[in-house]
């Protein structure tokens, strides 16, 4: 608070500058990828980028932009392109953004050049494969689908050989695709970076335990871009590091960043993009979401160091257990240790709209949490990338009730 009382801006992180940088330098590669004649891929978010990286094929995310056509708060218009080619309006809203921009060339960076092939993995969720699909159709690019059978908590034995083998296809396939061959050695050194990145994230993760805690929910997300699209390149590693050193300071001198931080609470499932603002709107109410499960899945707790030695079994163990492929009692343990590691007081579940594989289960996660743990939690409808889809009223006054059922509880 001010000598006025009254509350002061948001401070906002020096590394968020660079980050704008770093995405705009991402998106004019891309660009002059396709003006060379040099070889892209479009993943989704459950295929390693290290392989192309280290391939020199450029690797782009449609979710990653479908997210910034959230924060531009554009999905709607895209979508209505989308379904006037006859895509339901329920599909997911990162679906429709970026079809959207395929079939009218607009969109946040104008339009997308026509990548030269596409890979996905079975592992996050099954609209992928429409997505993709609609795609291949509309460009005539070749599709590789890397298939990840669901497991129970872990992918080993039969299974993790298994996903091991569609790996090795998959880059028997993109090799004859683009010509380009994967070097093992190459490959290690991407990884080897990669590692030392996700140790980094490892440890702006665990910064976040401080109280009070040196960042918002605003922040972390914003700054998951190269966590998701630059694994294993340097630029990566340097931007991850600044991000961390900031914080580290912040820590040590005792910033808070939501003043008077009364609730820590946990945030599971994507954010509003389109609305980060209402993590802002809620420090007011000396709310801090001071962890999350989407991050943790680039994290140490499903995204671990890949091993350097053996790097195609060991990431054949991690797209066999990725963050929707296993079963709820990962999802559970993981909520549990995030619970007792940032001293959560609640978690608001976000029944995302357009990501049903991740909030089917909330209900029982909701309940397990309340019974095991005493610890209360709030399902709260809306989308992660569709503003239309966010009742912002009927939101607030159920955050605002759910902050009385907490200090009921203390």
């Amino acid at each position: 608070m001010s000598a006025t009382g009254e509350r002061q801006p948001m401070k906002r992180l020096e590394a968020t500058r660079s980050l704008r940088s770093l995405i705009k330098g991402y998106y004019d590669d891309l660009f002059r990828t396709a003006s060379e004649g040099r070889p892209s891929a479009w993943l989704n978010v459950g295929v390693p980028c290290e392989f192309f990286y280290a391939m020199d094929i450029f690797p782009f995310y449609p979710e990653n932009y479908g997210a910034a056509c959230g924060a531009l708060k554009i999905t709607p218009q895209l979508s209505a392109v989308s379904e006037a080619h006859g895509f339901s309006a329920d599909l997911c809203s990162y679906v429709r953004a970026t079809l959207g921009t395929v079939f009218s060339g607009e969109g946040p960076y104008g339009e997308l050049p026509k990548p030269t092939l596409q890979v996905s993995a079975m592992n996050s969720c099954i609209m992928i494969m429409v997505w993709w699909r609609a795609v291949q159709r509309h460009w005539e690019v070749p599709t590789f689908v890397v298939d990840t059978p669901l497991v129970r908590d872990q992918s080993e034995g039969i299974n993790l050989d298994y996903v091991e083998s569609e790996l090795r296809r998959m880059v028997a396939w993109v090799e004859g695709q683009t010509g380009r061959v994967l070097d093992l050695e190459r490959l290690r050194e991407v990884v080897r970076l990669s590692n030392e990145g996700k140790e980094i994230w490892s440890e702006v993760l665990d910064l976040r335990r401080a109280r009070p805690c040196p960042i918002t929910a605003a922040d972390i997300f914003t700054h998951m871009f190269p966590m998701v699209a630059l694994r294993g390149t340097p630029q990566y590693v340097a931007h991850l590091r600044a991000l961390r050193d900031e914080i580290k300071q912040r820590v040590d001198e005792g910033f808070a960043a939501v003043e008077g931080e009364r609730y820590r609470l946990l945030w599971d499932n994507l954010p509003p993009w389109f609305d980060l603002k209402l993590f802002d709107d809620l420090a007011a109410r000396g709310v801090n979401f001071v962890i999350d499960t989407y991050t943790q899945a680039w994290g140490p707790r499903y995204m671990g160091p890949i091993d350097e030695v053996d790097p195609l079994r060991s990431f054949a163990a991690y797209m066999g257990a990725g963050f929707l492929n296993v079963q709820i009692g990962r999802r559970y343990d993981l909520l549990a240790e995030l619970v007792d590691l940032y001293g959560v007081d609640g978690v608001v579940f976000h029944s995302d709209r357009s990501c049903k594989p991740f909030s089917l289960v909330q209900v029982e996660l909701r309940r397990k949490l309340q019974e095991n743990l005493g610890i209360p939690g709030l399902l709260l409808e809306g989308d992660h990338n569709d503003q239309t889809l966010l009742d912002r009223g009927r939101a607030w006054s159920q955050l605002e009730s759910f902050l009385e059922v907490i200090d009921g509880r203390r």
